[in-house]
């Protein structure tokens, strides 16, 4: 799959001045992303790790679905806990609630539609990664996959979390919308 296009972003920030209440729900994201940014932390070292042998494929399938809410029902009861109910709120949040607001907003419409559009693509990464951890198990040389999928990852989601902290900080605070 071809990265996340940081050029074909829509771009709207630094039209409006915040006072600092109306800055901090685009603080909160900001906060509530650098848990995501620990987790992808915890996830690279599972994967090079196993690259390295002395990690284990359960370890970063267990990594992944950490990261990964939209995951079937049953993947996300057995596996995430509680960490994986706050990354579902979250992005229930944002795809159900936020989203939409933030999309009644003519200016912002195109990057709501645009950070949605995203969350598919990140969540295809998020397949591919469980799929070769998988698939390591039984074909331990496809570990190199591995561990370029979970760069790939890493690499479009830190991209996303920018632009969505960048791009959703006016309107949330404009709306008087927490994250």
């Amino acid at each position: 799959m071809p990265p996340i296009d940081d050029a074909t972003r829509p771009r709207v920030a630094g039209s409006v001045e915040l006072t600092p209440r109306q800055r901090g729900a685009g603080e909160h994201l900001r906060m509530i992303h650098d848990h995501f940014r620990h987790d992808l932390e915890t996830l690279t070292r599972a994967v090079e790790s196993l690259r390295d042998g002395a990690g284990d494929v359960d370890a970063v399938r267990s990594g992944v679905h950490a990261l990964a809410p939209s995951l079937t029902a049953q993947q996300v009861a057995g596996l995430c806990g509680q960490v994986c109910r706050f990354l579902t709120m979250h992005h229930t949040i944002e795809d159900q609630n936020l989203f939409p607001a933030v999309a009644t907003m003519a200016a912002y419409a195109p990057v709501a539609k645009r950070l949605a559009e995203e969350h598919l693509v990140v969540h295809a990464h998020l397949e591919r990664v469980d799929d070769l951890a998988i698939a390591v198990r039984a074909d331990p040389t496809r570990v190199g996959e591995l561990v370029e999928a979970v760069d790939e990852l890493r690499t479009d989601l830190e991209s996303h979390f920018v632009y969505e902290e960048t791009e959703m900080t006016e309107p949330l605070g404009l709306l008087g919308l927490g994250v």
